[in-house]
């Protein structure tokens, strides 16, 4: 075609071939002017030979240059040059299939090799969780025996209140009866005391001075003094006595025992029981439905939904049994998105818990704009520690749900009256 444009362009001009005239002014020949092109070549020897001196072996090639000369036997040395040319491709062909074959078993072998790997792995993961489950179950049978343990513990310290009660309300009433007793020979001696003594009848002058007529008078009023003395020794002994079992009573029922009494004239001041201060309210787990077992999807979903209920997520213990294959910030950023869904379908407030202090969750969306609240542990603080602390610092009164599978978190959020589940069962509910 350039050849054609330059003839057109001479002076004087050499007409171009009728063929490739309606293409001279194209920018971009389109298919059929390459057909045309290959007819005029073909059909007209004068152009051919113009094409031939405006270009080289190097431009053409071999076997364009053999078309374009067309020396004697240029046919024969033209169709050698293709049959080579084929081989050379078909060897070439067969080259590369080759190697893709290689590339290929190499690709399965590696894949064997970690799939096989993988599976070592989750055998291991499976006895580790087997061993798990079959720890957590041993633990929770001994919770229940601690626990009817403790019940009849109970029972029997309420069986010896009940007793200890007994006695002391036994010992008031001896205790009260002893004191009207001292009371009433108080009242008689000092009776005794106000009323005078009867005045001497007259006697005789030999009888004033018969000691013998005067001894009988004396001795009854020693005997009524010493009668006296004996009746208060007596009332004094029992209210002592009464005082020391309602000391006893007093502390078996754990109140401060009541004061002596400072004098035998004063009555002794009712026993009082200093009132405890009052326990702080502690948090009740939510009790799951009926045939639902605690280790379930099924439970998961039912904590979820119960009104009011804060969820707290152990991060990276959940992250990386989910998505452990990952970089840390695309699990931070996968476990957050599927939490998210979460909340905005169960209305449950979700938080999760990262461990690091100078990460930063997200960079462009504060974490107020989310459903999910996203937090990260102090420097030399551990996220257990922060999900064992919030559990403590909520209210006793809403029910917490802690998600991890880390035994002291576990144990901890447990006593401290939350709900549990596992990250396994976590990941589990964010599928459904």
């Amino acid at each position: 075609m350039a050849v054609a444009r330059a003839g057109e362009e001479d002076t004087p001009a050499v007409p171009a071939p009728v063929a490739l005239r309606p293409f001279l002014h194209f920018a971009k020949l389109p298919v059929r002017a390459v057909v045309a092109a290959r007819r005029a070549v073909n059909a007209d020897d004068e152009f051919r030979a113009r094409v031939a001196e405006a270009v080289s072996q190097d431009d053409v090639g071999q076997a364009g240059w053999l078309w374009l000369t067309r020396p004697p036997g240029w046919e024969a040395d033209l169709e050698a040059l293709a049959s080579g040319v084929a081989e050379a491709g078909e060897a070439e062909a067969d080259r590369r299939a080759e190697n893709e074959a290689r590339r290929r078993l190499a690709g399965a072998e590696a894949a064997t090799q970690r799939a096989e790997a993988a599976a070592v792995a989750a055998k291991a993961e499976m006895a580790r969780a087997t061993a798990a489950l079959a720890e957590e179950r041993r633990a929770r049978r001994n919770v229940a025996q601690e626990a009817e343990a403790l019940g009849r513990r109970l029972e029997q310290a309420a069986d010896e209140r009940d007793r200890a009660r007994g006695e002391r309300d036994r010992a008031r009433e001896q205790a009260g009866q002893a004191q009207r007793k001292v009371s009433e020979l108080k009242e008689a001696v000092d009776e005794l005391r106000r009323t005078p003594p009867p005045a001497p009848e007259p006697v005789a002058p030999a009888a004033q001075d018969d000691p013998a007529a005067s001894a009988p008078n004396a001795r009854l009023a020693a005997e009524e003094v010493r009668r006296a003395a004996g009746a208060l020794l007596e009332a004094a002994g029992a209210a002592a006595g009464m005082a020391t079992s309602l000391r006893q009573a007093a502390v078996a029922l754990g109140a401060d025992p009541p004061e002596p009494a400072r004098a035998a004239t004063m009555p002794p001041a009712p026993p009082t029981r200093r009132a405890r201060p009052p326990r702080p309210p502690r948090r009740v787990p939510v009790a799951l439905p009926p045939g639902v077992l605690d280790d379930s999807v099924e439970a998961a979903d039912h904590l979820f939904r119960v009104p009011g209920m804060t969820v707290l997520v152990d991060g990276y213990n959940a992250s990386q049994l989910g998505w452990f294959e990952l970089p840390i910030a695309e699990q931070r950023r996968r476990l957050v998105d599927a939490l998210t869904e979460l909340a905005a379908r169960t209305g449950a407030d979700v938080s999760v818990i990262f461990d690091g202090a100078d990460a930063v969750w997200p960079a462009a969306v504060p974490t107020t704009a989310r459903l999910v609240k996203v937090s990260f542990s102090p420097a030399d603080v551990e996220a257990d520690d922060v999900v064992l602390a919030r559990v403590a610092d909520l209210d006793p009164g809403r029910p917490v749900l802690v998600a991890s599978s880390d035994r002291r978190v576990r144990e901890g959020s447990r006593a401290l009256g939350a709900n549990v589940i596992s990250s396994a069962q976590l990941l589990a509910a964010l599928r459904r």
